[in-house]
């Protein structure tokens, strides 16, 4: 299979998987929120203890599973050695986490629910991260069907779990246990896989391969710990300056806004193995995958950005309910977000790649404080909309520092030759939502169509793409004969 038709088989794969999975995470967040015996402010608790648990996971998660996912692509046959090893290792970091965050619960200013609820959710977390350890094989490998195929079965786990929770009125620590079990199950799923289908993995001790990859995915972790943890600080420092009510209503749109970022998240990692190959050997190359990714990954946020900005008042209601109208600026600051964080998503693995993890992490870490100052200034003036605001100014501006970082390392971006035609052809998609944004339902679901058709015409009159993107899109598109042939020879050797 050619390189072209791997990366279209995975994002093809990784789209469907992206939308399957968010739809089912987007009825997870609806059961919860339109259910009459969860309360605003049980939300609200459900909601800081799964950021709680996240910052927790990615202290854990110190970039281990990227470090893999780069070595086991230069040197495949050294993938069981180096997913023992790491697996061993990052045993002994989960044990460290769970110790820590015992500790923390304890001096935590809330209920005893809440702190055991912290306890198991990051169990739950934590397990995310050994599956991970294995998941690295399939993608270093590129085998992302299978990694995408365990991401939306643990959605759908959790769904039933949480039903099951909600049918039984088990509450927070029920809806914790949903993810603690979920989350095991996606472990043991991929760990099957990798040993059945690449390699035998046995955990073992290696000194000098845990301080390589421990101190090459320090950078990296850290500045991929600071970005996550960005994602998840909004809720938790406005759960800290406000009520559990506050925190409820921000976290709706927050988590329907969530369901679309697996988009990009799930798209850039095919991309991860390329960038690792064409780094090094040929700069060229790895030059054109970047602008090719950037210029991509603005094609697909900008229709998603209309959709929640001109659409945001029915979308809400529809989804969560009357009872979260108070929500709906800070939704429409949230879709505006959409734009930057899309390509964000891209620029982990690109540093990774370069071997430049540190300007990462520095650039990353000015945009942390940034975004933090940002939230202790706007949420006392503007409550529930300042997170909103501060999510938007600080994804536009850690993004424009790490294009200037490549531009500085020979690898400009182009903005103007990539935001340009997209930005026009989604200006014309607004305009058709806005129009009928107050229309029947009829004519709001043509209206959507029909905005979608607007903005594919727009890209192609004004002639966005290039003869040699055309071609490349054409020889990747017919990845399914040689995608079905590799399996068919993977299977029959290992039967």
């Amino acid at each position: 299979m050619k390189q072209s038709q791997r990366i279209v088989k995975n994002a093809v794969v990784g789209i469907l998987a992206g939308v399957i999975a968010g739809l089912v995470y987007l009825l997870t967040t609806v059961a919860l929120a339109r259910n009459s015996h969860v309360s605003l402010a049980e939300f609200g608790k459900y909601q800081w203890v799964l950021s709680f648990a996240l910052i927790a996971q990615l202290v854990a998660d110190s970039g281990l599973p990227r470090m893999m996912i780069r070595e086991i692509a230069k040197d495949p046959d050294c993938a069981g050695s180096i997913t023992g090893a790491a697996q061993a290792l990052i045993w002994a970091i989960s044990g460290v986490v769970v110790l820590v965050v015992g500790v923390i619960a304890l001096f935590l200013p809330y209920g005893n629910d809440v702190k055991i609820a912290v306890l198991v959710m990051t169990g739950a977390t934590l397990a995310t991260f050994h599956a991970a350890g294995y998941s690295a094989v399939l993608r270093a490998f590129e085998d992302n069907e299978l990694n995408y195929l365990g991401f939306i079965l643990q959605k759908v786990l959790l769904l039933g779990f949480i039903l099951i929770m909600l049918h039984y009125r088990i509450g927070l620590i029920g809806f914790v246990i949903a993810h603690l079990v979920s989350n095991v199950l996606l472990w043991g799923f991929y760990h099957v896989l990798v040993s059945r289908l690449y390699t035998k993995v046995k955990l073992r001790v290696d000194l000098p391969l845990w301080k390589s990859l421990f101190f090459s995915a320090i950078p990296m972790g850290g500045g991929v710990m600071l970005r996550s943890l960005a994602m998840q600080i909004d809720i938790f420092v406005l759960g800290l300056m406000t009520s559990m009510n506050t925190v409820g209503l921000f976290g709706g749109p927050y988590r329907l806004s969530w369901t679309l970022r697996t988009v990009p998240q799930t798209l850039s990692l095919p991309l991860y193995p390329l960038y690792s190959r064409t780094a090094h050997l040929s700069p060229e190359r790895f030059l054109q995958a970047y602008q090719q990714s950037v210029k991509f990954f603005a094609l697909i946020s900008i229709p998603f950005a209309a959709f929640f900005v001109a659409w945001s008042g029915p979308i809400l209601h529809l989804a969560l309910g009357e009872k979260f109208t108070p929500a709906l600026p800070a939704m429409q600051y949230l879709g505006l977000g959409l734009v930057p964080f899309f390509l964000s998503t891209l620029y982990q693995y690109l540093f990774a790649a370069l071997d430049e993890q540190k300007r990462f992490l520095y650039s990353t870490a000015i945009g942390t404080v940034l975004r933090i100052g940002m939230l202790i200034y706007l949420i006392p003036r503007l409550g529930l909309v300042g997170p909103a605001i501060a999510f938007t100014c600080a994804e536009t501006l850690i993004v424009g520092m790490w294009i200037v970082q490549l531009a500085r390392l020979g690898y400009p971006a182009k903005l103007g030759e990539v935001f340009v035609r997209p930005l026009l052809a989604g200006i014309c998609m607004a305009a058709v939502l806005y129009a009928v944004n107050s229309a029947p339902l009829v004519w709001q679901l043509g209206g959507a169509v029909l905005s979608g058709v607007v903005y594919l015409v727009a890209l192609f009159a004004l002639r966005t793409f290039s003869s040699e993107e055309v071609e490349q899109a054409r020889e990747g598109m017919s990845f399914i004969s040689p995608f079905i042939e590799s399996w068919s020879k993977k299977l029959k050797r290992n039967t």
